[in-house]
């Protein structure tokens, strides 16, 4: 599997860049894919390796876009493959988005049945003891201590789905529109190397 590296390249040469710019550094571009998964490119399925690596790295940036840059050795490189790669990392990640955006609403949906339905029981309560002259005082106990936790637990876990689903997924959501709006790059390895020399080298002599 690649390794990934944060990349300091965009912010020496821009400083006022609003990129923040990660590198993978790749073999193949079967690196970005599962082992397990021979289907192609268009609908294979992503490396978890890849995907928990971006994800943390993603936790270490502070501000702006997301830029990917892919380097590959030269000969292995092939245009009509990058151009079907961009595209399938956009969908993946537009497509979480979506699926992450039903999740929350079956969850306010749930939510929303738990605390209704709370409410209703504790409501029956009051109906209960306004049968005053039908139930005795024994029955309307037993009736109370049944409904009563039930009728709480009900509003107060229906409030919890509401206002917590939202709350529980707004970071992998944030992750996954950054992402699906990244600017992917891929470029020759040789070149990323010299890259990295003439740094190197600019650095040794400031010092």
């Amino acid at each position: 599997m690649s390794n990934i590296i944060t990349s300091k390249i965009i912010e020496e040469k821009k400083p006022s860049s609003l990129f923040n710019l990660l590198h993978i550094a790749l073999d193949t571009y079967d690196d970005i894919f599962s082992d397990f998964d021979p289907s192609a490119y268009s609908h294979r399925v992503l490396s978890d390796d890849f995907l928990k690596e971006i994800q943390k790295r993603y936790a270490e940036t502070k501000y702006g876009d997301i830029e990917l840059k892919f380097s590959i050795p030269s000969a292995r490189r092939s245009i009509k493959t990058e151009t079907l790669i961009k595209k399938r990392l956009n969908e993946y990640f537009q497509n979480q988005i979506n699926l992450l955006d039903i999740e929350i609403s079956n969850r306010k949906r749930t939510g929303s049945i738990y605390f209704f339905t709370g409410f209703f029981v504790l409501l029956s309560l009051f109906i209960v003891y306004s049968l005053d002259k039908f139930l005795s005082s024994h029955a309307r106990e037993i009736i109370t201590l049944i409904l009563t936790p039930l009728g709480w637990f009900g509003m107060w876990e229906g409030l919890n789905l509401l206002i917590q689903a939202p709350i529980k997924y707004e970071d992998q959501k944030k992750f996954y529109l950054k992402f699906s709006k990244a600017n992917y790059i891929f470029i020759n390895e040789e070149d990323f190397i010299k890259e990295l020399v003439e740094i190197e080298k600019t650095e040794i002599a400031k010092i």
